[in-house]
């Protein structure tokens, strides 16, 4: 079966673990989203790639990427700008989540702000496509999930979340009452994606990105009948092309 849903929000990241940014439009190809995670934040002490639920003060920045140029918007509203060049044999792999990551180290002067709000030491790479993304390459949220979890969340007492969607840092969020079955395929403007299963969240959903704090509003709403802490389905991408928000 194949549909079109129309297609509320679309957003990536591209430097890991910060703010997730809304777009107008994006391309996905057989690796996701373009420009998607395509940077990420090493911890030279370990090796290992930083993960955003042990980071969530990264939410703050808004990292944009053309080109070689990478731009930073800080929380007091400051945008800085640098370049950003592959290391001369800066090529390594390192730990994401058990698996090695494909990096390129980079120099770029913006590492020392990303050090000063992580708290700690870091280096700045460039991934190899799809290399620090969890799941699959694209991840999709719908309307009616999303509606459905505010009312709960509300039903319990707590103010939900401005952007909620937002929380779920998904490719893209389609008009659709219900999560599409695994086996589905949809048309994403001129894209073609088939979803594969539904997508397993931890406590990243429950910090904002405007604080970076946490407020355990959403993550104990997601329980499902096996008692895994589901919302959204992952997806793999058959066709490329370009997939764009509509009104």
């Amino acid at each position: 079966m194949q549909s079109s849903p129309r297609i509320t929000r679309l957003g990536l990241a591209a430097l890991k673990g910060t703010r997730h940014v809304d777009l107008d439009q994006i391309d996905v190809d057989a690796h996701g989203p373009v420009g998607d995670r395509q940077f990420c934040l090493v911890d030279p002490a370990t090796n290992r790639v930083l993960r955003s639920v042990e980071n969530p003060s990264l939410t703050r920045l808004v990292v944009r990427v053309s080109g070689d140029l990478m731009s930073v918007a800080l929380p007091d509203g400051q945008v800085v700008e640098a370049s950003t060049r592959d290391r001369d044999g800066g090529e390594q792999v390192s730990d994401y989540w058990g698996r090695g990551a494909r990096l390129t180290l980079q120099d770029c002067s913006l590492t020392s702000i990303f050090a000063e709000v992580a708290g700690r030491e870091v280096t700045l790479a460039r991934a190899d496509r799809g290399d620090v993304i969890y799941y699959d390459a694209v991840s999709l949220v719908t309307t009616g999930a999303l509606a459905r979890l505010a009312a709960a969340v509300e039903a319990d007492g707590y103010a939900v979340p401005s952007a909620l969607d937002a929380r779920f840092r998904a490719t893209a969020t389609l008009e659709l009452d219900v999560d599409p079955a695994p086996g589905t395929r949809l048309r994403l403007g001129t894209a073609t994606v088939e979803v594969t299963q539904a997508l397993e969240r931890c406590a990243v959903v429950d910090i904002d990105p405007a604080t970076g704090r946490r407020d355990d509003r959403l993550l104990p709403h997601l329980v499902s009948g096996d008692g895994r802490l589901l919302f959204g389905v992952g997806a793999v991408v058959v066709r490329s092309g370009r997939v764009s928000v509509q009104s």
